[in-house]
């Protein structure tokens, strides 16, 4: 057992803080594998410069700061370091500081009799809307299918209803992530998506993305063979993030008159300016990684109840390099096993 492990703090350059007892309680032999991790090290020096500018950043959801924190952690992820996050965030071990926003989309967005059916099969991004999020190369839905494995259903837990109940959707995603080094790594999941949603209504998601617990609700803007439309609104704690998504069928070239359609699909609805969408890199021929060179994200379990729609704003947790020294020199005549 571990013994006298204190943390006493995060340094968030605001006042998020870190529950010591919590920790103590629910995360410390987490903390412990994740300190000893020389990546784990790395991220905190990386991430110490994006908290430093996080309140100079002024743009819609703090986008230049997400992308910092996002290329760190992808620059030096390490299952350890997600696990720890992942502990802390999920027994409520830290809090943060709020930050406006909210989710633009409603029930009547949604194209009537839409459902995740309409997603099914092979797509890639084309146009997006966030900035950020929806500004990656590569975005590629590799395949969406109806699975009856009640074992493979179950991965993903919702807080009310508890494990995702077969048939689920099988969804398989990924995209490329920007790296300190340059250049970029595709990151790839998959998630297990609610069978049982009525034709026509919002459709909630839950996983995890590098330790940190999400859930997203989706709307479905328009659907056909050949495109659909998502609007989405993502959450992660007390953060929100806002965006919507073209996704076309592989090769498939949309005509003047689709294009048309789909601008008056979103000044229609939410009033959104499709002209200002981003064009994303797409497709194999176009420099996508071939999907046997890909690395697959880690996931880790959700147990019940341990996720929730928070108030809009949120700093991601890390450690500051200090901290990690000081712990160390504590864990090295502390820890008793």
């Amino acid at each position: 057992m571990l013994r006298s492990i204190l943390l006493a703090s995060l340094v968030l350059c605001g006042s998020a803080q870190m529950d010591v007892g919590c920790i103590a309680k629910h995360c410390a032999m987490k903390m412990v594998k994740a300190i000893f991790h020389p990546q784990f090290l790395l991220n905190s020096m990386c991430e110490l410069g994006c908290q430093n500018n996080f309140d100079k950043d002024t743009t819609p959801e703090k986008l230049h700061y997400q992308n910092c924190t996002t290329t760190c952690a992808v620059s030096h992820e390490s299952e350890a370091g997600d696990a720890f996050l992942a502990c802390a965030m999920n027994n409520f071990c830290v809090d943060f500081p709020p930050i406006p926003g909210h989710c633009p989309y409603k029930p009547e967005h949604i194209k009537k009799g839409s459902s995740l059916a309409s997603a099914q099969g092979e797509w890639w991004q084309q146009r997006g809307k966030n900035a950020l999020w929806d500004c990656y190369d590569c975005q590629h839905v590799h395949s969406m299918y109806m699975s009856n494995d009640t074992d493979f259903c179950a991965k993903t837990i919702f807080p009310e209803k508890g494990p995702v109940k077969a048939p689920c959707w099988a969804y398989t995603y990924s995209y490329d992530l920007y790296l300190t080094s340059g250049g970029t790594k595709t990151f790839q999941q998959t998630w297990q998506l609610p069978g049982d949603i009525p034709d026509g209504e919002r459709i909630d998601i839950y996983y995890n993305y590098m330790g940190s617990w999400h859930n997203e609700s989706w709307f479905i803007l328009e659907a056909t063979d050949n495109y659909w439309i998502l609007g989405d609104c993502s959450y992660m704690m007390d953060w929100i993030d806002v965006g919507s998504i073209l996704w076309v069928r592989p090769g498939y070239v949309l005509s003047d008159a689709e294009n048309a359609h789909i601008k008056s699909v979103y000044k229609n609805t939410v009033g959104f300016d499709y002209d200002t969408f981003c064009y994303d890199k797409h497709e194999y021929v176009n420099g996508c990684t071939d999907p046997k060179k890909m690395k697959s994200g880690v996931r880790y379990q959700a147990p019940p109840r341990r996720h929730y729609q928070g108030r809009p704003g949120q700093k991601k947790p890390f450690m500051h390099p200090d901290m990690i020294k000081a712990e160390l020199a504590k864990l090295g005549s502390q820890v008793v096993v």
